[in-house]
């Protein structure tokens, strides 16, 4: 059973007010005493009424009712705090009421509105690429579509991907070609003095790849696979030729799969989709206050405790989960599955191990962690009070070298990312073992913050890898200028580390996060603390803006970023995400410049039917891009 509740929530003066009134409905004994529930904006605690607060760790608030709510009557709860509550996702959610042992889930009329495109089909000679090559030129007349093809092996080089082929092909409503050996034939050559990085030409012969390098077969191989599928739905096509290359050697995706978790074969198949995109580079996040996704045969209490978070768990429910055991980790397998997919498809796996912040969920699991006698006090920006680790503690570095060897032998990529966001003021203040360090190095225990990034970065570059941080891994200016940078809260920071000679990914939010609101309608999904973005916003950006030509050279990329603490599916995900990846698409691939939005907007167009016809559950253009 589901309880519907009411829910009125009125805003003044960047203040909400809310009331939630329990219904009247068929009687239950035992009563319901308490009242749970997430909310991102919390509680101002002396509006609260009907009830009284037992617990609040992060956006999770557990209440005891003054009046248990047995059906009989109606039970009302209200309270105020800070911020308006202008959309639909800033609601309560993951309600429930505790009944004794019984758990009974809460929902309230009304949903987020999420208008998904339908595929329709595609006309002949309708080709668009996104990212658009720096050459394209069509043939008359059009091909028709074979009924084979046979692809070619370079005789060096990497081999064609006739795996993606067929797992592309299989999500289409339509048949594709066979793969046979008297089908439509498809080569790849190397040409190490290729002007471009890669020159695609397709023709009633033929198909044939050239490519100056790994990078730009693997590109050319992408465009070939837009050109097929757009091929194989019209049933015949003009030749083409495409050639160019990009100009970001970075162009990333990230995602966070704590807030809210997302099965292999899901990541597996966006993957396929991302790399048809021209992305190059997946940043997983794999670690938060939340959860904890890498399971570790030296600490099993990871995979058994901080992954799951639940009501009757040690890590409590968040971001909406409710009071069922959410979570899981990702068997050794599956991890080594998607970094070899992803690399079959010329994609570097970025893990992303969160510290010394955004560490909860670690903390709860290792309590040998956590020093009895720190005192300190503070608020992290998502209202956690204990989510950093000590490292004046000589436990936290033994454990670090130890996840360290166990990750770097499951991600054998070169890049790894260390997190350092958002460490709150007031750590270590009160930690006995931070002010002997503090005595012992003349340097005040915020220090530490520097101090601790800069030994971790010695200790990935022993495992011969590259650290990445987000911006406040510069914090103290302790990590050497090898350590790549990527800049979130705005260009700013990433300006000043590409300045001082650090390689920078720009992935500032109000162009590339894409967890905000395309649009400030209340039922448009979507956070917006730093603003809206919408599709022209995305496609707008110029990470080179302000940069001297020294620091433009340390430009490696751009990357889009989705957090996913009210993107709960893989169906909200992929709205979240397009058609907004395909303007970020076209910003790290860097021929945006040669062209204008509306001539944008048209390929989008047909790249969204593609889309959709592959299955995406991609934002219709009716709701508004």
């Amino acid at each position: 059973m589901t309880l519907t509740a009411e829910l009125a929530i009125t805003a003044r003066d960047g203040h909400y007010h809310l009331i939630l009134t329990l219904p009247q409905a068929v009687a239950r004994e035992p009563g319901a005493t308490e009242l749970c529930f997430s909310i991102a904006h919390p509680m101002d605690l002396s509006s609260l009424e009907g009830a009284r607060l037992l617990d609040a760790q992060g956006d999770w608030h557990r209440l005891e009712l003054e009046t248990p709510w047995t059906g009989q009557q109606a039970v009302t709860v209200s309270f105020s705090g800070k911020n308006e509550l202008k959309k639909l996702t800033d609601r309560p959610y993951g309600v429930y009421l505790v009944q004794g042992e019984q758990r009974l889930p809460v929902r309230f009329e009304g949903e987020a509105e999420r208008h998904c495109i339908k595929p329709v089909a595609v006309p002949p000679d309708t080709l668009s690429f996104i990212p658009r090559p720096s050459h394209l030129s069509a043939e008359s007349p059009s091909i028709p579509c074979p009924t084979a093809m046979r692809f070619i092996d370079s005789t060096s080089g990497p081999a064609w991907n006739t795996g993606w082929y067929q797992r592309l092909i299989s999500r289409l409503d339509a048949s594709g070609p066979a793969l046979a050996d008297d089908g439509f034939p498809i080569e790849a050559t190397l040409a190490d003095d290729l002007a471009e990085s890669f020159r695609l030409t397709v023709n009633s012969l033929g198909a044939e790849l050239s490519y100056r390098d790994e990078s730009g077969f693997y590109a050319g191989q992408a465009y070939l696979m837009q050109y097929l599928l757009q091929w194989i739905l019209a049933g015949s096509q003009p030749g083409v030729t495409l050639a160019g290359a990009p100009a970001f050697s970075y162009r990333g995706v990230h995602l966070d799969v704590v807030r809210h978790f997302f099965l292999a074969g899901t990541v597996q198949g966006w993957l396929d989709i991302l790399a048809l995109l021209q992305f190059n580079h997946f940043h997983w996040h794999l670690t938060d206050d939340d959860g904890w996704r890498v399971p570790s045969e030296a600490y099993p209490e990871l995979a058994r405790i901080a992954a799951w978070r639940g009501h009757d768990l040690l890590v409590c429910p968040q971001m909406g989960s409710g009071s069922e055991p959410y979570g899981g980790t990702y068997a050794p397998d599956d991890i080594r599955d998607t970094v070899s997919i992803a690399r079959d498809l010329g994609i570097t796996v970025v893990p992303e191990l969160d510290i010394p912040g955004h560490a909860r969920a670690l903390l709860i699991a290792l309590p040998e962690l956590v020093e009895p006698d720190d005192a300190s006090v503070y608020t992290s920006v998502q209202h956690h009070h204990r989510n950093v680790i000590n490292p004046a503690l000589s436990k936290t570095s033994e454990v670090m070298k130890t996840l360290l060897d166990e990750w770097c032998s499951l991600f054998p990529g070169p890049l790894f990312h260390l997190g350092s966001d958002e460490v709150p003021d007031g750590v270590w203040q009160r930690s006995p073992a931070a002010q002997a360090w503090s005595e012992q190095n003349g340097q005040p225990a915020d220090a530490l913050h520097g101090a601790f990034m800069a030994e971790m970065e010695r200790e990935v570059q022993a495992r011969g890898k590259t650290v990445v941080g987000w911006e406040e891994i510069r914090t103290g200016q302790a990590v050497s200028i090898d350590t790549w940078v990527m800049s979130w809260q705005g260009i700013e920071a990433g300006q000043a580390a590409a300045e001082a000679g650090h390689p920078v990914i720009m992935t500032p939010a109000h162009h590339c996060y894409f967890d905000l609101a395309v649009t400030d309608q209340p039922l448009d999904p979507g956070y917006y603390w730093a603003g809206t973005v919408n599709l022209k916003k995305a496609w707008s950006f110029d990470p080179l803006a302000g940069l001297s030509d020294a620091a433009k050279a340390k430009i490696k990329g751009v990357q889009a970023c989705l957090w996913t603490e009210i993107v709960e599916t893989p169906r909200h995900a992929e709205y979240m995400w397009f058609p907004r990846l395909l303007a970020t698409a076209e910003v790290a691939w860097g021929t945006g410049a040669e062209r204008t939005f509306a001539q944008f907007e048209r390929d989008a167009r047909v790249t969204m039917n593609l889309l959709a016809h592959l299955g995406i559950a991609a934002r219709d253009e009716a709701a508004s891009w």
